[in-house]
């Protein structure tokens, strides 16, 4: 019976949890006794106010980068927005732009055919006619403002077909033209020096009686290269009375050009020159009192003064 009532009474106590107090500063341990019901009901509670807390927390925290995401749309939105507008004003600007573009491509073409036309004609009309502006040959400074202007307009061209604009017509065979042109007009220094007798009434400082000189004397050393002052044909190499070794190159439309008193001749007749080359050397045969070119320059075998129509030696 002893037994039996120990294993009740045993049995009972189970039911309870004991939490004893043990203090440093007593003797006396205070024992607290909870029942095993309350305990797991505790337990029970705080594991479920655990699971809220941390379930809280989780929603707490999407909720949160729901709002930052919520915040980043918005601004992306307003951005875009932004953007659009932007996009629309300059979509209006490119439309006025082309529209502007096509207006001056229009104009262009305009001015490239009616360009075309006056050079063509202008240059044509000189070939045709043989006429070297001998009009403006009274006044010193028309011709060379004339071909000043002329290089001006070549100089364009060039510039255009040198663009890449596909607006632009293509001008190559223009400006072919009028570059034969210019290289066919005597320009070109035949060789620098000191011009020691000009065109006109002189003196002849051998002959010592006043006649009329064609052209003009340019002083320079034995040898010098002396050089076309414009492209053309060779129409004769050789010694001419009075003139020693010669050269006489015609530029067509009724222009020619005569060097004399060279001392060696590089060229021979029927012979093509351009513009530059070295057709003959300074020296002083024929009629000479020293090392010397003797330059003439002559429209329809009429001398003019060549000065007229060379260039300043600073600008060839």
């Amino acid at each position: 019976m002893k037994k039996t009532g120990f294993r009740a009474k045993f049995k009972g106590e189970s039911k309870y949890l004991s939490i004893a107090f043990i203090p440093h500063s007593t003797k006396k341990v205070k024992i607290y006794r909870i029942s095993a019901f309350y305990s797991k009901l505790a337990a029970l509670a705080a594991f479920i106010l655990i699971l809220f807390a941390c379930v809280g927390l989780f929603i707490a925290n999407i909720i949160e980068e729901n709002n930052r995401l919520k915040a980043g749309i918005s601004s992306l939105y307003a951005l875009n927005m932004e953007q659009r507008s932007l996009l629309a004003e300059k979509a209006d600007e490119i439309s006025g732009l082309k529209l502007r573009e096509k207006n001056m491509s229009e104009k262009v073409k305009e001015f490239i055919d009616k360009y075309r036309e006056l050079t063509d004609s202008y240059v044509s009309s000189r070939v045709e006619t043989g006429r070297i502006s001998r009009s403006s040959l009274r006044d010193g400074f028309s011709f060379n403002n004339e071909i000043r202007e002329l290089r001006s307009i070549l100089q364009y061209i060039n510039e255009i077909n040198n663009s890449g604009s596909d607006e632009l017509a293509d001008l190559d065979e223009t400006e072919q033209k009028l570059v034969d042109y210019l290289d066919s007009l005597p320009t070109l220094w035949p060789v620098l020096g000191r011009i020691s007798s000009a065109f006109g009434v002189r003196r002849h400082p051998i002959i010592g009686r006043r006649i009329f000189h064609e052209g003009i004397d340019i002083a320079a050393p034995l040898g010098y290269l002396i050089k076309a002052s414009a492209s053309g044909k060779v129409v004769f190499a050789g010694a001419r009375s009075g003139y020693g070794r010669t050269v006489i190159i015609d530029h067509g439309n009724g222009l020619s050009t005569l060097y004399s008193h060279a001392s060696k001749l590089l060229v021979k007749e029927g012979q093509t020159v351009k513009k530059g080359d070295a057709i003959a050397k300074v020296g002083s045969s024929g009629l000479s009192t020293g090392s010397h070119l003797h330059f003439e320059i002559r429209i329809n075998e009429e001398p003019v003064d060549p000065l007229k129509f060379l260039d300043h030696p600073d600008n060839p």
